[in-house]
């Protein structure tokens, strides 16, 4: 397998629990890299050398070295992460747990929780403000989006918003 360049592209496959490295330009197949059960949400690190991978029936997430296209380690999320967003400094990972409404922090350098955030039912999208301090998180059942500081780790506005939403 080629390393990773800023040209390729990784796609999580929730049936076959594998993620697909495609080749950017010629949209070939690079390699097909197993993971855990029901791969969901996928987000590169800034500095592109790790791939985290929301695994969410073995409820962690698959980090995948961008150089050797392995699983090089696994860091617990809690249940059923969907969707995840990195802070800026590749420090944080926030992990949206649907099972239970969870929105959840995770140290990268250590692999494990710093804190759990409450959100509404199902939490899903999750987006990261340009300047870093506000993460947005969406819960489809209670469509709301939930607004997060990432300095104190809570909840400071809830909006509603149509139904279902997924991504923000």
């Amino acid at each position: 397998a080629a390393p990773a360049t800023a040209e390729t592209i990784f796609v999580s496959n929730e049936k076959d629990n594998t993620v697909t490295v495609l080749d950017g330009e010629s949209y070939e197949v690079i390699k097909t890299i197993p993971v855990g059960k029901r791969p969901h949400g996928i987000a590169i690190t800034p500095d592109h050398k790790q791939v985290m991978v929301c695994v969410g029936d073995d409820d962690q997430l698959d980090v995948i070295d961008t150089e050797t296209l392995e699983v090089t380690r696994h860091m617990d999320t809690g249940p059923d992460p969907e969707l995840l967003d990195i802070d800026h400094a590749g420090k944080r990972i926030y992990v949206a747990n649907e099972d239970d409404n969870l929105v959840t922090v995770v140290d990268v350098e250590k692999g494990s929780v710093i804190t759990d955030i409450p959100v509404g039912v199902e939490p899903e999208g999750m987006g990261m403000s340009p300047d870093g301090k506000v993460l947005v998180n969406t819960s489809e059942t209670t469509n709301m989006a939930h607004f997060i500081s990432t300095e104190t780790n809570k909840t400071f506005d809830n909006v509603l918003v149509d139904s279902r939403p997924r991504v923000a």
